[in-house]
């Protein structure tokens, strides 16, 4: 009886061994979306991985630059409408699970991203970590997004995007835009992807990356010339870029690099790599990177400082004068410059005046976010919710609240490393 019942068992365990839902083989990844206005709806370019090419087999050299993925461009009102139609195209099923970032254009942001928001809070395949970027067309970033030595898209978008230690763009995703938006606690920043502009004739034939890979083209980038040039002392003589104006001479030409600027779900205005480093160190995200900066004793002579921002700033705010004090604690260590910085007197001397032209240029950013932009992008109103009592009386407040009445006071420490080279006098 006992071995009657145990055979009654067999069937049952190879059922709870069997896989259930679609095979990893009838399914195609999505790796980016884009989103671009049409005239009826819009336009969603489909970035998907070729499997073939990502890993390379016994039959296959694997791929590289843009021969790793395929863009798929579908006119439709939603995007599970344009997933539906893109799956009539190819012959397996779409998937949003590895989707690594939303590419949206500035005229389809600039119109409100709420739908996309409540898109992505009820779709349980797109990961809330997933980024979303602001691009002038985001299908044609995506056309030309040519991985030069990464052979897994995902893994190019999640480099790009996540690099703590690059701080040209903010590192905010999905799931802080939603909270930004929801809540009504501040204002949110979105990275800046762009495509450079080539030279005419400008293209130059690279070495074959494998004997079945494509030949790559560079480029000499046209859009790199437009770079606003850093005047002041903070990042002085570098270029203040835009998504698309980082390489003189280059091959992928799709880049990330600058803020876009939002006032509740709509895109406002967008500034360059040096405004996104003030925005990193004032919320706390900025890690390390290397400044320039010039003093006024030497200003032929750049002074470059690796600096590393490891604890997050304090705010002190008063509430009835409308005035706050930021508190930003940088570490420093020198990495070209003069001689004559080797005494500890120069040294405390290059403190006090990286110190200065930081407070500065942090103030001017704040000030015209918050006095020409009207964006609470620091987020004051949330840091102020703890002192109310009920949820009725903050939200009566925010209703009366005015960026442009806020006054901001900046206060940078800076601790330069002293090294065996640092002698004292």
């Amino acid at each position: 009886m006992k071995k009657a019942k145990c055979l009654l068992l067999i069937p049952l365990i190879f059922t709870l061994s069997s896989c259930v839902g679609e095979e990893p083989n009838d399914i195609a990844y999505v790796t980016a979306l884009g989103i671009d206005k049409a005239e009826s709806g819009y336009l969603y370019t489909i970035q998907f991985a070729k499997p073939n090419k990502i890993s390379g087999g016994s039959s296959e050299e694997g791929g590289s630059g843009g021969d790793i993925v395929e863009n798929i461009s579908i006119e439709a009102p939603t995007i599970y409408s344009a997933i539906n139609n893109a799956n009539s195209i190819v012959s397996k099923n779409f998937s949003m699970s590895h989707a690594k970032i939303i590419v949206v254009s500035e005229e389809t942001a600039k119109e409100g991203l709420n739908g996309i928001n409540d898109t992505l809070s009820r779709n349980d395949e797109i990961r809330p970590g997933v980024y979303i970027a602001i691009a002038e067309n985001a299908g044609e970033y995506l056309e030309e997004v040519k991985p030069v030595i990464e052979v897994n898209p995902s893994k190019y978008y999640q480099l790009t995007y996540e690099n703590n230690n690059e701080s040209s763009i903010p590192k905010n995703t999905a799931l802080d835009f939603y909270f930004a938006c929801i809540s009504g606690d501040e204002d949110c920043v979105l990275p800046l992807a762009g495509v450079a502009e080539a030279d005419e004739k400008s293209e130059t034939t690279n070495e074959k990356s494998g004997s079945g890979g494509e030949e790559d083209k560079s480029i000499t980038n046209k859009s790199q010339q437009e770079a606003e040039k850093n005047e002041g002392g903070f990042e002085s003589g570098t270029n203040n870029k835009l998504a698309g104006q980082a390489g003189v001479t280059i091959t992928n030409k799709s880049e990330a690099m600058g803020i876009a600027i939002f006032k509740e779900d709509k895109y406002i205005e967008k500034m360059g790599s040096t405004e996104a480093e003030i925005y990193n160190m004032l919320v706390g995200k900025f890690r390390d990177d290397y400044l320039t900066f010039y003093a006024d004793s030497t200003p032929e002579i750049p002074i470059t400082v690796k600096t590393e921002e490891r604890v997050k700033p304090k705010y002190k705010i008063n509430k009835e004068k409308k005035e706050i004090d930021i508190y930003i604690r940088l570490i420093c260590e020198l990495q070209s410059v003069s001689e004559k910085y080797r005494a500890e007197r120069s040294i405390e001397q290059i403190e006090e005046s990286i110190s200065q032209m930081t407070d500065e240029r942090l103030e001017n950013f704040v000030k015209t976010l918050y006095g020409e932009l009207g964006a609470d992008v620091l987020g004051i109103k949330g840091k102020l919710k703890s002192r109310f009592l009920t949820i009725d009386e903050y939200e009566e407040y925010c209703k009366s609240f005015k960026p442009e009445e806020w006054k901001f006071n900046i206060h940078t420490e800076i601790k330069m490393l002293r090294t065996g080279m640092t002698y004292y006098n």
